[in-house]
C-alpha cells in the first residue's frame, strides 16, 4: 500500500453505465424494451400487468415485474421467467459491446484507488456478463474483486440488495463504503445500503435531482473522484 495519507474509505463499488463506461448511448434501447415486453407476454404474464408496469421504463418495469412475478408465481418458475426476460435484454446491451468506450478520468481514477489498496467492485443493472466482456474488453476487469450484475436473485437498483452483495464480497461494511453512480438509481440504493452515495452527472442527469435525491456529494466528473476521496472522512457525514 501506498504510503499517502490513510482513507477511512474501505471499499468502493461503482455503477458501470454512463459511470465507468458509455454503453447506453450505442443500444437501441426503445427496441430492447419492446422485445423485453413480449418476452414477459410470450411467457404467460398478464398483458394488463405488463403494459402498466411497462409505462413506468424499461428499468422500472423489470423490477416492478419481477417483484409481481415472485408474488403470482412459485420461486423456480418466477426466475426462469424473469431471466427470460433478462436473457433478452442481454442480447440488446451486447449489441453496443464493441462501441462502448471508457468515461473520461476512470483509468486514472481505477489507478490512484488500486495504489492505495482499496477494494473495488462493480454493481450494474446491466448484465453480468455483458459487464465482465467490457471491463476485460477495457483492460480493467483487474481492478475489481467483485461483479454484481442483473440476475433474478436479486433486486436492481434503487434497492440495495446488488450493493449488499457486492460489498459482502469485498469483505467491506457499506457503512464503510462509497458508491460512485450517475443516477438517482444509484444514490437511493446506495443509501438504503447505509453508504456514502457519490454522484456523477451524465448527460441526462440534473445535478439537482441527484442532490434532492440524496447524494452526500456531486462531483463534476471521475477525474474530481481522487481529491474528493484524499479529503472523506466518512465517520463524520
Amino acid at each position: 500500500m501506498s504510503s499517502s495519507p490513510a482513507l477511512d474509505v474501505e471499499g468502493v463499488v461503482f455503477d458501470l453505465d454512463a459511470t465507468l463506461v458509455n454503453l447506453g448511448g450505442f443500444v437501441d434501447w426503445r427496441d430492447a424494451h419492446r422485445q423485453v415486453v413480449e418476452a414477459y407476454l410470450d411467457s404467460g404474464c398478464s398483458e394488463s400487468t405488463v403494459e402498466r408496469h411497462s409505462r413506468k421504463g424499461l428499468f422500472n418495469m423489470l423490477n416492478l415485474m419481477h417483484d409481481e412475478i415472485c408474488n403470482t408465481h412459485p420461486r423456480g418458475e418466477a426466475e426462469r421467467i424473469q431471466e427470460r426476460a433478462y436473457s433478452v435484454l442481454e442480447a440488446c446491451e451486447a449489441q453496443g459491446i464493441s462501441n462502448c468506450h471508457l468515461i473520461v478520468g476512470a483509468i486514472e481514477a481505477l489507478e490512484w484507488l488500486d495504489e492505495r489498496g482499496i477494494p473495488m467492485g462493480v454493481a450494474t443493472s446491466n448484465s453480468g456478463e455483458v459487464a465482465e466482456r467490457i471491463l476485460e474488453m477495457k483492460g480493467i476487469r483487474g481492478y475489481f474483486a467483485a461483479v454484481v450484475g442483473r440476475t433474478p436473485k436479486l433486486r436492481m437498483k434503487p434497492h440495495p440488495d446488488q450493493l449488499l452483495a457486492c460489498f459482502e464480497i469485498l469483505g467491506v461494511d457499506p457503512r464503510r463504503g462509497v458508491v460512485v453512480g450517475d443516477s438517482i438509481r444509484d444514490v437511493e440504493a446506495a443509501k438504503a445500503a447505509g453508504a456514502y452515495a457519490v454522484a456523477i452527472p451524465a448527460y441526462f442527469t440534473e445535478p439537482e435531482a441527484l442532490a434532492r435525491a440524496g447524494a452526500h456529494r456531486v462531483l463534476g466528473g471521475l477525474d474530481e473522484l481522487p481529491a474528493f476521496l484524499s479529503s472523506l472522512q466518512i465517520a463524520s457525514r
